[in-house]
């Protein structure tokens, strides 16, 4: 009876856990110049029932750090139904740059406001708030979701996305099917490659073309290489936690 009753509550303590850890998805990332480690970033993603909320850290470290410090942390909150961005949020350290960005999205607009600092300090040189009429563009995040659910049935396509006061229209090709070794295993894989022709403030412009491997099954890039204005880098999924399948699911139900 007793041994029961434990049992049951123990349940009942655990239950929340389990079924927050089973609706979430978190996947990091190591990123490096030749062999030497200098970034790493972890995303999450988490599915709320009619939203799907994303978050993510970027931060370097090692000689990276010592080069140039950057620490970013975004999020974003998506209609999952439409996988329509519904807010975005956007804080950024990058050498001496510091920024935070906030878009909502309603109505066919994109509501932004923008704060940017004196160098790292938390004194504001400069806010601002703009209305675009922007309907049918994506931010970031939403972006990439809509890429690698695209890139699983079309070759070839763009991504119609809106940042920095601009809207872009970023083209993806697959160019091949390919298995991808890493320390958590072998991956079947989709290589895409991306002009992500992105004109952005702060240190980490995009620049060329970029390489990005997606798993096959959980709809998440195992390896990138990426450049940017201060360099190229190669990064590799290091850890994954959480339910495997929420992209896929999430995503196949748009296809």
């Amino acid at each position: 009876m007793v041994r029961g009753l434990k049992k049951s509550l123990l349940f009942l303590i655990l239950l929340p856990f389990a079924f927050s850890f089973a609706n979430k998805l978190t996947a990091c990332y190591k990123a490096y110049f030749v062999f030497l480690p200098v970034a790493e970033t972890c995303i999450t993603y988490e599915d709320r029932g009619k939203e799907l909320y994303v978050s993510s850290v970027v931060r370097t470290i090692n000689v990276g750090k010592l080069v140039k410090r950057v620490y970013n942390r975004g999020q974003a909150v998506i209609e999952k139904a439409t996988l329509q961005p519904i807010s975005f949020k956007y804080y950024q350290e990058e050498g001496e740059f510091k920024r935070y960005q906030e878009y909502t999205f309603k109505d066919g607009k994109i509501y932004v406001k923008e704060v940017k600092y004196k160098k790292l300090t938390d004194q504001i040189e400069k806010s601002e708030e703009k209305v675009y009429q922007e309907a049918g563009y994506v931010e970031p995040y939403t972006a990439s979701l809509l890429l690698y659910r695209d890139s699983a049935v079309k070759n070839h396509g763009n991504i119609l996305m809106f940042y920095d006061d601009k809207r872009y229209v970023i083209p993806y090709s697959v160019l091949k099917r390919d298995s991808i070794d890493t320390d958590l295993g072998t991956f079947n894989t989709r290589m895409i490659e991306v002009y992500p022709n992105i004109e952005t403030k702060g240190l980490l412009k995009p620049r060329g073309k970029w390489h990005l491997w997606i798993d096959e099954d959980m709809y998440l890039p195992i390896r990138m290489s990426l450049s940017f204005v201060i360099g190229s880098v190669n990064a590799v999924i290091t850890s994954v936690s959480g339910d495997r399948d929420l992209l896929r699911k999430v995503l196949k139900n748009q296809i």
